[in-house]
């Protein structure tokens, strides 16, 4: 029988508490994008484990277990009684949710913090970094699925039986992949676990970002202090266009164009519009712009930023090698490295033990997370010479760690 769309505040009602009594709920979101900076909801899809089964058995019980399952039409009924059901939630599951949560906290003000994202935790198990949902149902529990529809237009009404089905084969099965994936992490469960709920927490700071603070989720780096005074202004004008005309961000000023007019900041309209691919909006708004940018002032510029300047040559130098060392973790431990560090990651690092000896790194992810344990320590034993990098060509890498009493005399 093909899945029915709810429409109904009271079945919504009976949906929340249904949910807020399980042992463990999933969710998705379908939502058209295009051409919006808020994206508009179009269907939510739940699904949930009976009251009487419990987390704690093997992945095999709880496979067996058929989910309830409901889909739910926001464009006609409130779907914030469900969506609180799952925001109070012990155990919620979702797959590449970063979106969907930053949907939920920009619509509706509401963070689900106890989220396991099945992508985190596929990337943490070995299986490839960002693994699509499909690939990963397929894989573990040997289905056939396909995203012919993942593109559709999900405002249509009605929606077809084959909408509403793909529909709701993405929130089936996540239950399931839950368990199977829990199961294959042991230990590194917690770890994937820490990762989501940083995952839930990045997509509410970025639901939370307003144009005077626009500019902080733009890369400066390497930019002088009289560029970053542009950028906060060009940032800010931005998002109130962006704002103003429900357009994404990049249809407005796409992020290179405008680190570009904050470095080279020009004089007069003729100088901006001369911008290669610049946007029929910002082209129609270059005196817009031209105004931000004289309207800059290098004291607006917080000191910690405006004091920072390039960083050492031994701090660059640092950042290329423990980068080197990310990757070499990352084959050792199956751990993706983007989830150990990123480059920036690795810079920050460098720099912070150049400036300030090795206790200016304590704060940071690589010593104050999970990822001391599987790479923060092979990054101080480098930086105190208890082990070199060394060439090796018989490794992937071309390269291995060694300590230095393994050397040869």
């Amino acid at each position: 029988m093909p899945a029915t769309l709810i429409d109904d505040a009271g079945d919504v009602a009976g949906v929340a508490e249904a949910v807020a009594e399980s042992p463990l709920a999933a969710f998705d979101l379908e939502f058209l994008a295009q051409d919006r900076l808020v994206p508009t909801l179009c269907v939510v899809q739940v699904s949930w484990l009976p009251k009487h089964v419990r987390l704690d058995v093997a992945a095999a019980s709880i496979v067996a277990e058929k989910p309830h399952t409901a889909l739910v039409d926001p464009l006609v009924v409130d779907v914030r009684p469900l969506l609180t059901a799952l925001a109070a939630h012990p155990c919620v599951v979702a797959h590449a949710p970063r979106q969907d949560l930053g949907l939920i906290a920009t619509r509706f003000g509401l963070a689900i913090p106890q989220i396991a994202d099945t992508q985190v935790m596929a990337a943490f198990a070995g299986m490839g970094d960002q693994i699509g949902f499909a690939p990963l149902a397929n894989e573990l529990l040997g289905l056939s699925l396909g995203k012919e529809l993942q593109w559709t237009d999900w405002a249509q009404r009605p929606l077809s039986d084959a909408q509403l089905a793909y529909a709701e084969s993405d929130v089936l099965h996540l239950p399931a992949l839950y368990a199977l994936l829990r199961e294959k992490l042991g230990r590194r469960l917690a770890w994937s676990l820490a990762e989501s709920t940083q995952v839930a927490a990045d997509a509410v700071a970025a639901s939370q970002v307003t144009p005077e603070t626009a500019w902080r989720q733009v890369n400066a780096r390497g930019m002088d202090t009289a560029g970053v005074a542009a950028l906060i202004q060009l940032a800010e004008w931005r998002h109130r266009i962006a704002i103003a005309l429900d357009r994404p961000l990049g249809q407005v000023l796409n992020e290179k164009l405008l680190v570009d007019l904050a470095r080279n900041r020009p004089k007069d309209n003729s100088g901006v519009r001369a911008l290669k691919g610049l946007s029929s909006i910002a082209k129609s708004r270059a005196d817009e712009i031209t105004t931000a940018i004289a309207g800059a002032r290098i004291d607006d510029v917080p000191p910690r930023i405006a004091s920072k300047g390039a960083p050492s040559i031994r701090a660059q130098r640092w950042s290329e090698i423990l980068l080197a060392i990310v990757q070499l973790v990352a084959e050792k431990s199956g751990v993706a490295a983007r989830l150990l560090a990123t480059r920036s990651d690795a810079e920050e690092f460098a720099r912070a033990i150049d400036e300030g000896g090795i206790a200016a790194g304590e704060s940071l992810p690589a010593l104050s997370t999970w990822r001391r344990e599987v790479l923060g320590e092979t990054w101080l034993a480098w930086l105190s010479g208890r082990v070199v990098l060394a060439g090796d060509a018989t490794t992937p890498s071309g390269v291995r760690l060694v300590e230095l009493s393994d050397r040869p005399t």
